[in-house]
């Protein structure tokens, strides 16, 4: 099949959605179809066998990249011909304008939907109750199916609860071969107890709740002298975190990785003693890092919210904490760095978690549901 991939963000940009669709992208290729990337990502390029087109935006707001899409992809789908084209919806505009020149040319549209988009001020409420009305309505209307990354957070979005019958559940999978831990990584930070964090570091991603886990590491400091929070990733916030840093007086045991090779970023999952994921709302879709940091067989702990819990189950293969809860959040921190059995325990039980979302199990769904489209557009 020859399968055209829309989404706002693409590899090298480092972020849950982007690297899931890195992730489809490359074991349908394995597979022998033939796929394209349509992204606004600018210095994205092609990769592995997939042709890349970027076109980078005009100006971003937040993490939403704004261009003219629907001319440039009808021009790219006039040029590809592909037979199916999705979708990623994890911000506004580019997956829309894909469902619209996707049903100019008759073909099956797919939509990866990746989290809610929840509003934090008037201005916001506004703009997604006009985004709604004339955008996203009309995308779940052109549809064929709705690809949700768990049947949890499927039933518990406020979107997709009411579209049931078109949903779709394709876990986020992991290729376990990259995940050797026979290989020996160097440690960056011997003595540390290493905590991780990995996510995008923009204003529209403060919902991932970086802030909440500087304040925990601030209380941890005394009992805890060894500590390290290791932070992953880049964005138009970095100073506000680094000055939170400072002013809770735990510069000296964070540091800010920036943005980092794959390779690199192996090498802080192996180190770590857990990973960390605080986010604080339903924008969370899922947390692809919970999984990854798993496949080292180590005990993560992520918030009661958003998809986390359909991964993340408590004291068996992490910890589950309340939102925007530091003081509930440092009591799991510290359990796991000073009680090793129980952390051992509980990392034995994440490696066994991420086993169970093969790759082949996902991309073979997809496939079908693909083919079923096709099949059906003959009839």
């Amino acid at each position: 099949m020859k399968i055209l991939f829309v989404s706002p963000h693409f590899f090298p940009f480092i972020g849950g959605a982007s690297t899931l669709i890195l992730r489809m992208c490359i074991e349908l290729k394995k597979k022998g179809h033939e796929i394209t990337v349509f992204t606004s990502t600018k210095n994205s390029k092609d990769f592995k066998g997939i042709k890349v087109y970027s076109f980078p935006s005009i100006f971003t707001y937040s993490n939403t990249p704004f261009n003219f899409w629907k001319n440039k992809l009808s021009k790219v789908i006039e040029k590809e011909k592909p037979q199916i084209v999705v979708g990623s919806l994890s911000v506004p505009f580019i997956a829309d304008s894909a469902s619209r020149a996707a049903e100019k040319k008759e073909i099956p549209f797919f939509l990866v939907y990746h989290n809610d988009f929840l509003a934090k001020n008037f201005f916001e409420k506004l703009f997604f109750k006009f985004y709604s009305s004339f955008f996203l309505n009309k995308t779940l209307a052109l549809t064929t199916k709705i690809i949700s990354t768990s049947d949890y957070y499927s039933k518990k979005s406020s979107i997709l609860n009411s579209l049931q019958k078109k949903v779709e559940v394709v876990s986020p999978f992991i290729d376990l071969n990259e995940f050797n831990l026979l290989e020996k990584f160097n440690k960056n930070f011997p003595e540390k107890k290493v905590v991780l964090f990995v996510g995008a570091l923009n204003k529209g991603q403060n919902y991932k709740g970086l802030n909440y886990l500087i304040k925990a590491v601030s209380l941890l400091k005394e009992k805890i002298p060894l500590i390290k929070l290791v932070v992953v990733g880049k964005g138009n916030n970095l100073n506000y975190f680094k000055k939170l840093a400072v002013k809770e007086n735990i510069q000296g045991n964070v540091f800010f990785a920036g943005e980092v090779s794959r390779q690199k970023l192996l090498s802080f999952y192996s180190e770590c003693k857990t990973l960390v994921l605080p986010s604080v709302n339903n924008s969370e879709g899922f947390g692809l890092v919970l999984l990854e940091a798993m496949a080292f067989s180590k005990p993560v702990i992520g918030s009661n919210t958003g998809g986390i819990p359909a991964i993340v189950k408590h004291g068996f293969n992490g910890l589950l904490v309340e939102p925007k809860n530091e003081i509930n959040l440092m009591e799991s921190i510290e359990l796991i760095l000073t009680d090793k059995k129980k952390a051992k325990e509980l990392g034995l039980n994440a490696l066994n978690t991420a086993k169970s979302f093969s790759s082949e199990k996902g991309i073979s769904k997809l496939i079908k549901l693909f083919e079923e489209s096709l099949n059906e557009k003959k009839q």
